[in-house]
């Protein structure tokens, strides 16, 4: 398994804005299969944010997906955020999520950023046991969320 940023595949945004569309959509109201695709599309970046990623089996084939991102929250200041990162039921506990947050974090730093951010409703332990710190819970959009941050 390698992670590479999407920009080097661009022939899998599709399946990336397909994941994101089903697995968030319902935090975005009212946005658009093909809204997605475009925020996507923006996201073919490899030194500058936003940067989107996925995760490649040994034969070439998507197995998951994160992004760097500068705003998450809506009328949050704090940014960049560790956003959108999904690996598919029958891929998961092999270590992809962990690999493309490492990826994320790299880049991070690369750019320049001494810290960042995420949300999340379900996966505080796995961001936890990657150095992560949970900062606050909250209602957002109807969901229950975690916001963590990370030293980097």
């Amino acid at each position: 398994m390698r992670v590479v940023p999407l920009v080097e595949r661009p022939t899998l945004a599709e399946q990336v804005s397909v994941w994101g569309f089903d697995e968030w959509g319902h935090l975005n109201p009212g946005q658009t299969l093909d809204e997605r695709r475009a925020k996507v599309q923006g996201k073919m970046n490899v030194d500058r944010v936003p940067i989107a990623f996925v995760a490649l089996d040994d034969d070439g084939g998507i197995v998951g997906t994160a992004s760097l991102i500068f705003d998450d929250l809506e009328d949050d200041p704090r940014n960049p955020w560790l956003a959108s990162v999904y690996v598919p039921p029958a891929h998961r506990q092999r270590g992809i999520a962990s690999a493309l947050v490492s990826a994320v974090e790299a880049a991070a730093r690369r750019i320049g950023y001494d810290r960042l951010y995420l949300f999340t409703t379900s996966a505080a332990a796995l961001y936890e046991r990657l150095g992560w710190t949970a900062l606050e819970r909250r209602d957002y959009r109807g969901e229950h969320i975690q916001i963590m941050e990370k030293s980097l």
